[in-house]
């Protein structure tokens, strides 16, 4: 199979050429038209968008349900809406939880035969308090090496990343994390500068939505921000212009450098829907004008999709650095090597753009889904 006469888009150059594709992977990128394969003229592809941080979308989520039938269903549900807007791979994830309910979704994780769901993302219970965002803060609790690794042998092995207060341990918790594969992620915390860089240099190479759900930055007390952008090794950002301002992004791209950024969408189920009444795990919220809210006022996630994402980005930086923050970035930072880039050897999964960066058409291991 060939894609042909189609602009490709990679994280170093841009050229009008030709992908062909075999068992499920690309066999050759190169330029020039090739006869017989599918014409894309006027369209763009670019790898498919990865998104490691979401827990809804269309009336289905990952953060509450009524059994584990019920998980799946969502999920399955969920990826069809998600190929929509791009995304070949996403992560479900869930929020803080009590103890059985964590372990019924890391159970229904473990029976997903589906590389486009290759793990999960958790995204507490070992969280602060005073930075729990939306999460319900009665579940929170301190870090349980042996409460993950049940979690972690329910879903076979397919906890992906967790999203962690270092404060409410010390390192002894992130080499736990470690020794099972698991990549930690420095988030909903208020740990201090000293404290967040200790985390990263003892193996955290992740940030979960800086500036979002964590201590402010201050210039006596530069905190988590800070830390991150010194030491961690990748950096989510959610991209939606309104968790954090437009100029905000900008600045951080050009101090860290686009090879960091992990573009997320943290979305919810109101995602793809219209505003009203919804609910985040066991918390309920208030979508208007798109914009997630709890009854206090405090953000709860976003109505972001993954097209829309690399629409902003495309604002304010080149395609070429945009592809690595929605695709190559992600799948790096949680270990997916197989994906990420229009390269051989990876993962066919290839979105195809119309000139107002829309999405035409979608290939997942290849094969066209949308």
């Amino acid at each position: 199979m060939k894609l042909t006469n189609v602009k490709i888009v990679t994280p170093y150059k841009t050229f009008l050429g030709t992908i062909e594709i075999e068992g499920g992977k690309i066999k050759r990128v190169y330029e020039g038209k090739e006869e017989g394969g599918e014409n894309l003229q006027g369209m763009m592809a670019v790898p498919g968008f990865i998104d490691i941080h979401t827990h809804g979308i269309g009336g289905f989520d990952f953060t509450s349900w009524d059994s584990k039938e019920e998980f799946i269903k969502n999920l399955l549900e969920m990826k069809k809406i998600y190929l929509k807007h791009g995304v070949t791979t996403f992560l479900p994830t869930t929020v803080t939880l009590p103890r059985e309910n964590l372990i019924e979704a890391c159970k229904a994780i473990g029976e997903i035969q589906d590389d486009s769901m290759p793990g999960i993302h958790l995204e507490g219970p070992y969280i602060s308090e005073k930075h729990a965002g939306a999460q319900d803060i009665r579940y929170i609790r301190k870090p349980d090496v042996e409460e993950l690794k049940e979690c972690f042998n329910a879903s076979k092995g397919k906890i992906k990343t967790i999203t962690f207060a270092p404060e409410k341990d010390d390192i002894n918790f992130i080499n736990g994390l470690l020794s099972l594969g698991i990549y930690p992620s420095v988030g909903h915390t208020d740990a201090n500068y000293e404290t967040a860089s200790k985390a990263f240099l003892a193996g955290a190479n992740r940030t979960t939505h800086i500036f979002n759900a964590m201590r402010p930055f201050h210039h006596r007390d530069p905190g988590v921000i800070l830390a991150s952008i010194r030491f961690s090794k990748y950096i989510e950002i959610i991209s939606d212009f309104i968790h954090v301002d437009r100029d905000v992004v900008k600045f951080l791209i050009d101090v860290t450098g686009v090879n960091r950024i992990v573009a997320v969408t943290d979305s919810i189920i109101a995602t793809d829907l219209r505003d009203g009444e919804y609910t985040l795990g066991k918390t309920k919220i208030t979508v208007k004008e798109g914009k997630a809210l709890t009854k206090e006022g405090r953000l709860a996630g976003s109505t972001l999709t993954m097209d829309k994402a690399f629409r902003n980005l495309a604002s304010l930086r080149s395609l070429n650095e945009v592809v690595m923050m929605t695709s190559e970035n992600p799948a790096m930072a949680v270990g997916l090597n197989d994906r990420g880039s229009l390269e051989p050897g990876k993962k066919a999964d290839i979105v195809i753009l119309d000139d107002e960066l829309k999405v035409k058409k979608v290939y997942l291991n290849g094969e066209e889904y949308f």
